[in-house]
């Protein structure tokens, strides 16, 4: 089984960037230019603001995340409304929530898709020319 990729920033802090700096330098994230758009009709309350508090805290979402997004909704307004949920629903809510990049282990793996300065060039001075994703 191939090694786990090394999140960017992980790279920065640890120096593996700067020990090889063509491994990290074309690392780009797809563009998609669709946002993720509305919520689906008949989502029930519950659904929607779970919906609306993912789109506001995974900025990075866009519309090839929506039908992940709406089960994520889905099995999250069962839990907010206090239904207990199964061992596989609650293992199937925290897989889609990582593929979705919402977890700290995840977070790492995300384009937030800002083309500022992350805030660390003056320590790293700019590894291989460009910004590292």
């Amino acid at each position: 089984m191939a090694r786990p990729r090394t999140p960017t920033k992980k790279a920065l802090v640890s120096g593996a960037a700067l020990k090889d700096p063509a491994r990290y330098k074309n690392r780009t994230a797809p563009a998609n230019p669709n946002p993720v758009g509305t919520p689906y009709k008949g989502m029930t309350r519950p659904q929607l603001a779970v919906w609306r508090e993912c789109v506001a805290n995974m900025p990075w979402l866009n519309a090839a995340h929506r039908i992940l997004l709406r089960q994520v909704c889905i099995l999250a307004a069962k839990m907010e409304a206090g239904e207990e949920l199964s061992v596989s629903a609650t293992h199937a809510l925290s897989a889609m929530l990582s593929k979705l990049g919402a977890t700290p282990a995840d977070e790492s793996k995300v384009n937030h898709g800002s083309d500022d300065d992350d805030g660390g060039s003056e320590f790293f001075g700019g590894v291989g020319g460009s910004r590292l994703n």
